[in-house]
């Protein structure tokens, strides 16, 4: 099975007016920073080779940076392998990182720490995971 990139609008009608924002003024870090967390939880029948073909598709992706606006996500589907990768409601700035970045941390932490014992994982650059602050939410399951 090829594996599939799909993006997702999830924004109101109002939202959709993007602005063009300049990679400077956007927010990109380039690590996990202090303040951002991880969490397993539930469980799954979720394969780590599946997850490891989604990998390689962003690690081989000619367009090196990912920009999500507000409420919009980057979906990767691989067999029993779902890769969610959100910008938050209400952030004025374009979320950015890099194809590095995401494989990065979907690697470590979420399937060396919680794919690979049977559950769900997820980032986030703030501790509240289950509320609407931060900038994005990074979903592996």
């Amino acid at each position: 099975m090829k594996p599939t990139l799909i993006f997702a609008i999830l924004a109101a009608g109002s939202c959709l007016g993007m602005k063009t924002a300049s990679y400077e003024s956007a927010m990109s870090p380039t690590t996990l920073g202090k303040r951002d967390a991880y969490s397993c939880y539930g469980s799954t029948n979720t394969s780590v080779s599946d997850c490891e073909k989604i990998l390689d598709t962003i690690r081989n992706d000619t367009q090196q940076d990912i920009r999500l606006y507000s409420n919009v996500c980057a979906v990767w589907n691989e067999g029993t392998c779902n890769v969610r990768f959100c910008a938050q409601p209400f952030v004025s700035k374009p979320v950015i990182r890099s194809a590095e970045w995401l494989v990065t941390y979907i690697s470590s932490p979420i399937l060396d720490g919680c794919i690979s014992k049977g559950n769900l994982g997820v980032i986030s650059d703030n501790p509240n995971i289950n509320s609407h602050t931060g900038t994005y939410r990074l979903w592996v399951s």
